[in-house]
């Protein structure tokens, strides 16, 4: 049988090579489209590390010195850390308040961010640095590798919010990447980094699992250190405002928008405090759209996968078309199989196997090209790693996709050329 089908493909050459010329550049340029919305699906699916329903981020203003309301407390008054504190305390009380936390330039989405490099043995990496209180990790839900609770990261460093701020030895909790990337994922309990061109060590103390800036991306290193509280008391109001930022749980699934503005209401005389007041209160899922927003992401994304899902269309129709045509331009050969004695069932598998053994002819230097365009790292590994994995997922799709299409460009026509009689047909030849 398949040495008929070549046989039928051969002695229609003129016309078959330039169909699998196109299914050949079809099908690269229908991988490349596929290796997009697979490196998409998988970070979009791949868990962030944290949730942000049900939170809230809290900000603040500080009244400036020409303020007629300005209390001038001095530099080394410890009164607007004190401040601070009372406003997180007070939000605490409110009945709707699960858990309250603060932490310096922490928040999931935040528009900010700190780095440094840490070393271990000769091993260098960039991680973005977190300053939390223990509530962080209970507020969102960031729970250890070791499928712990989160209340045990909260624990972990709990006892070490009120170290000296002259101590050289630091305490730290670290993310999964941080873990694979320097310490190759063995236990890493008590062991220690370095900050890099610096004497100052950090102690390990637990291991997350692994973390995300935005769900469009790939887990990131983050290490993330107990909040000072004597230094934040040094700190005089402005430089709290600046740097420090306070979020909350709340403690059953409320409308988000109209509880922040509720809350808003219900809280700007007790938040306002010293020289801080309530200037606003955001659910985390506004602050997360503002930030994609912000970032180019959203539109970036909407762009692609506009563009992408145009090009499917026309290759969609192009192809469905090609076979199309193909199928209405041999209805006198339909005709004479039938006059000779073809059911019409065999007319269909033949035009079906047909198709597909032209697929297949065009597919495997198709796949060949493919897998050169990986090996040289023409498509991105920003997100993903060029695994043979993804390989084999875009491989896949792209061969399904295309198949599914040819045998729909191909049924319709050659059901409706089976229909005919036998003597209609042959009146065309």
């Amino acid at each position: 049988m398949i040495k008929h089908l070549f046989k039928i493909i051969w002695n229609q050459r003129s016309g078959n090579g330039w169909i699998i010329l196109e299914l050949f550049l079809v099908f690269i340029l229908l991988w490349y489209i596929v290796d997009f919305f697979t490196v998409l699906g998988v970070t979009a699916t791949t868990p962030n590390g944290f949730e942000i329903k049900d939170t809230y981020l809290v900000k603040l203003s500080v009244r400036q010195p020409d303020n007629p309301k300005h209390f001038n407390y001095g530099e080394a008054s410890e009164e607007p850390g004190k401040n601070f504190f009372r406003i997180i305390d007070r939000i605490r009380q409110h009945p709707n308040v699960e858990e309250v936390g603060f932490g310096k330039w922490s928040y999931p989405y935040c528009s900010s961010s700190m780095f440094n490099s840490y070393t271990h043995d000769s091993t260098s990496l960039q991680c973005q640095v977190y300053e939390v209180s223990p509530e962080y990790f209970t507020i969102f839900k960031i729970k250890p590798e070791n499928g712990d609770s989160s209340e045990d990261l909260s624990k972990a460093i709990s006892n070490f919010i009120s170290e000296p701020v002259s101590n050289k030895s630091k305490q730290a909790i670290i993310s999964q990447t941080v873990n694979e990337k320097l310490f190759f994922g063995k236990p890493t309990t008590k062991k220690v980094l370095n900050l890099k061109n610096d004497s100052s060590q950090v102690n390990i103390l637990a291991v997350t699992t692994n973390i995300k800036p935005y769900e469009y991306t790939r887990p990131e290193a983050f290490i993330l250190f107990p909040i000072n509280y004597a230094e934040l008391l040094t700190q005089n109001d402005q430089d709290i405002w600046s740097y420090y930022e306070i979020f909350f749980r709340t403690k059953s699934s409320l409308p988000a928008n109209s509880f922040a503005e509720k809350f808003k209401q219900e809280m700007k005389i007790p938040l306002n405090i010293g020289n801080f007041f309530l200037a606003d209160v955001q659910p985390l899922g506004n602050v997360r759209k503002e930030y994609l927003r912000n970032k180019g992401i959203t539109s970036s994304l909407q762009y692609r996968v506009g563009f992408s899902i145009f090009f499917l269309i026309n290759i969609f129709l192009a192809v469905i078309g090609t076979f199309w045509f193909r199928i209405e331009q041999r209805q006198s050969e339909i005709g004479l199989r039938m006059a000779v004695g073809s059911s019409r069932r065999n007319i269909l598998k033949i035009m079906f196997q047909e198709s597909l053994l032209l697929f297949f002819i065009a597919a495997i230097p198709a796949i060949l090209i493919c897998f050169n365009m990986q090996k040289l790292e023409f498509i991105s590994a920003d997100q993903m790693d060029l695994t043979f994995g993804r390989f084999i997922i875009n491989t896949c799709v792209t061969s399904g996709l295309l198949i599914a299409v040819i045998l729909l460009g191909n049924w319709y026509p050659s059901y409706r050329a089976s229909r005919i009689s036998p003597e209609d047909a042959l009146h065309y030849e």
